[in-house]
């Protein structure tokens, strides 16, 4: 335990050290009382690996206040403030938060007043002050630690302990958790994030929003963010961001808090993390992992939830994105189905019709089939069930106010649900109406249980009933503003970041009461901790269609890492990319280049194999069907897929029974090579299960690509499943990858790799 011995001796010159054992932990007090900042610690007792240590400097975002707290840059691991929003953290959907805190009102001193221990607790109590000010205010705070089973399979794998953290009403409105991490420590997770892989030094909220269109990318970021409410983004917004992380020193740590949170790394010397949580009490887990951080994630989702197998039929063939009204897509499907392409599905997003506005032709969120778009939906779907080819829809939770085509029935859904007060309400105890572009719409209330209900029948009967859908697109669910009001009485700020885990619940639960679930699954995009419990697969967001790893394909790679290290272990993204923009200096349209590159990246990675169309099916996006060489192209690795049906089900079997991710980070397979921690090296290449090495292309025009191959006791080589090629354990190696022929690797002697590898010597 030398990194605590030091901290102590840091801290104070005169310590009373007192230890209590919560096996496999020991929990280590300063109970002196000698100190503004007594001392906290837990450690994992055999290997004295630390899980959580107090000793913190003031965080870089704080250092111009740090004159205030009585010139110490040592800060207690419990403080209690006042912070105040000058904008909302969401709005429209867009992440827009402005904080600033009140120094004046923050803690600076604490004191353990007394400690006590049962077979299964330790009870920490005392108090916070401010003992610089005239202000004398103290609060009252207890910090429980309670014994946790061990959960990975082996359960010397790793083990977990519960902590919860109350303080007694002190008129604050945030609480602060601050704790050493030494400078070189990586830090990983937070749920869906696009382009951060090590968040040390960074800062990252625990606000779900919209993802944004160019998250840094210029011009395009700069000109939404000015002039169109911020939905530019910026690095950190995303749909699925969570209060969870995990180190390289074998340590993790979870909230199950559903407020905003904001994990700041950037302490002046780089030596610590401060948690602030928008209000008390603070609950979660930390988490130790003895060898490989995989048993990480088997702790993890035992919390979370795990993801169950998709059904068989999207396992085999492609699923096709397509749009326009029923004569398009006629014609569209008839070249897609004489190639010989396996295709499993159709997947017609706009099949409750468009909305026709200055911002274009959008989907009408009014859940019911559109005549007017499909009058010809049962023949269509005849011909592919006729096909084998299985219909998909799409629904949000919103219901949209100013319909074009509501005269084909006496009352639209929003007025239905209005009149029954399923919707979100405002101050006012009306619905709450919000605007998406030309789009006014009231959400739905999900903690309202009748409301739940409507929805549910509203899925069977029209989704699974009269558009006969497999499957179907759950969109959004990161609307719920700070000021909401609900059924349930939880504050909206409170609910803001839960919301998706209800709103897929609802999807879940209205398959399971038909007894479809082994038949029909749905793919979401918004996420919070207990997601993986209720969700069947993700997507991974609206990425634009180019190449870039700030919001472009190069994003796929990083936040199909970071989903499956925090739950999220199935996971998929729109082939060809989804966001085409034609703004005045920023023009963003997808290219052949890109789409086939897309291509190649989601067979060797996506849970599904499905097409996107894109936001605007222009003849200027390339698709699928352009040439008969671009369909080949398609055909030839959508049976790439589906040949990797049998590995994909076993690792859905490692996913339901264990947590393990499809797409993984190299560090979850090979934690004693240090490469395999490198951000750069993450970015740019993962594994596919345990045996396939992955390094697609994501720069636009390259044909080669600098692989690493990771090293591995028992290693010999990697070998190509192109050519006759081999690669030894530990080297970097530039690589051939022209279009048709992305860099993948097996471990020599891996039956699946071999079989893929005749596979593709036979097409």
């Amino acid at each position: 335990m030398l990194c605590i011995l030091i901290a102590l001796l840091l801290t104070s010159t005169t310590t009373a050290l007192s230890t209590y054992e919560l096996p496999p932990f020991t929990i280590t007090v300063d109970e002196s009382g000698s100190s503004n900042a007594p001392f906290l610690g837990v450690a994992h007792t055999a290997s004295d690996t630390p899980i959580l240590s107090s000793l913190t400097t003031v965080s870089a975002s704080r250092a111009a206040d740090a004159s205030s707290l009585r010139g110490s840059s040592v800060l207690p691991f419990l403080a209690l403030g006042t912070s105040k929003v000058t904008k909302g953290p969401i709005e429209e959907t867009q992440y827009v938060m402005k904080e600033k805190e009140k120094w004046w009102s923050r803690t600076d001193s604490l004191a353990i007043d007394s400690t006590s221990a049962t077979d299964d607790q330790v009870i920490i109590s005392g108090t916070v002050f401010r003992a610089s000010s005239q202000d004398s205010t103290s609060t009252a705070f207890t910090i429980t630690f309670s014994a946790a089973a061990p959960t990975p399979t082996d359960p010397e794998s790793g083990a977990s302990l519960n902590f919860d953290v109350t303080l007694a009403d002190g008129g604050g409105n945030r609480a602060y958790l601050n704790l050493a991490s030494p400078s070189s420590e990586k830090i990983f997770g937070h749920g869906v994030q696009y382009s951060s892989v090590n968040h040390k030094d960074k800062t990252v909220p625990i606000i779900i929003s919209e993802q944004g269109i160019g998250r840094g990318l210029q011009p395009i970021t700069g000109f939404l963010n000015t002039f169109v409410g911020g939905s530019g983004g910026s690095w950190h917004t995303t749909y699925g961001c969570k209060p969870i992380f995990m180190t390289d020193m074998n340590r993790g740590l979870m909230l199950t808090n559903t407020e905003t949170t904001i994990f700041d790394y950037t302490s002046e010397s780089a030596e610590a993390v401060e948690i602030e949580v928008w209000g008390y009490p603070i609950s979660g887990t930390l988490y130790y992992y003895a060898e490989s951080p995989m048993a990480f994630t088997e702790m993890l989702t035992e919390y979370t939830g795990r993801m169950s197998a998709l059904p068989e039929w999207t396992q085999e063939g492609a699923i096709i994105g397509l749009e326009g009204g029923s004569d398009i897509v006629e014609e569209k499907m008839a070249s897609i189905m004489a190639a010989d392409i396996p295709i499993k599905g159709l997947w017609l997003q706009d099949w409750a019709g468009l909305h026709h506005s200055y911002d274009g032709d959008r989907l009408q969120w009014n859940w019911r089939l559109s005549n007017d778009q499909y009058p010809r939906w049962s023949s269509m779907k005849s011909t592919m069930e006729d096909a084998g080819i299985k219909m998909l829809t799409y629904i949000n939770p919103y219901f949209q106010i100013n319909l074009d085509d509501d005269d084909e029935v006496a009352e639209s859904q929003f007025t239905q649900g209005d009149k029954s007060g399923y919707f979100i309400k405002d101050n006012n105890n009306e619905t709450y109406v919000f605007k998406s572009g030309s789009i006014k719409f009231g959400c739905l209330d999900v903690t309202n249980p009748a409301a739940r209900e409507w929805m549910k029948f509203i899925i069977k009967e029209n989704l699974i009933g009269e558009a006969s859908s497999f499957g179907w697109m759950s969109d959004f669910g990161e609307a719920v503003p700070y000021d909401a009001i609900l059924y349930s009485g939880v504050s909206g700020a409170d609910h803001h970041n839960e919301f998706p885990e209800y709103w897929q619940q609802v999807n879940r639960e209205a398959i399971e009461e038909i007894g479809m679930q082994d038949e029909i699954m749905f793919f979401s995009r918004s996420a919070f901790n207990k997601s993986p419990s209720q969700a069947r697969v993700f997507w991974l967001g609206d990425q634009l269609t180019t190449f870039d790893d700030k919001d472009g394909l190069g994003t796929v790679l990083i936040s199909a890492q970071s989903s499956g290290l925090t739950g999220n272990t199935l996971t998929h993204s729109d082939i060809g990319g989804y966001t085409v923009v034609d703004y005045p200096l920023a023009h963003y349209h997808r290219s052949e280049e890109l789409l086939k590159r897309w291509i190649e990246v989601e067979a060797f990675s996506g849970s599904m194999f499905r097409t996107h169309v894109g936001s605007s099916f222009e003849d200027s996006d390339f698709q699928i069907w352009d040439t008969d060489e671009s369909m080949a192209f398609f055909g030839k690795f959508a049976s790439i897929f589906a040949y990797l049906k049998d590995y994909r089900q076993s690792l859905f079997v490692e996913a339901a029974e264990k947590g393990h991710p499809l797409v993984r980070s190299m560090f979850l397979e090979f934690p004693t090579d240090q490469n395999a921690w490198d951000e750069n090296l993450l970015k740019i290449q993962f594994m596919f299960g345990r045996d396939f090495l992955v390094a697609p292309v994501i720069i636009e025009g390259d044909v080669t690509k600098i692989v690493y191959f990771p090293d591995f006791d028992g290693c010999s080589n990697w070998v190509s499943v192109w050519s006759e090629d081999t690669y030894e354990c530990g080297s970097t190696v530039e690589v051939d990858a022209d279009l048709g022929k992305t860099p993948v690797f097996y471990k020599a002697g891996c039956e699946i790799g071999a079989g893929l590898k005749a596979f593709l010597a036979s097409k």
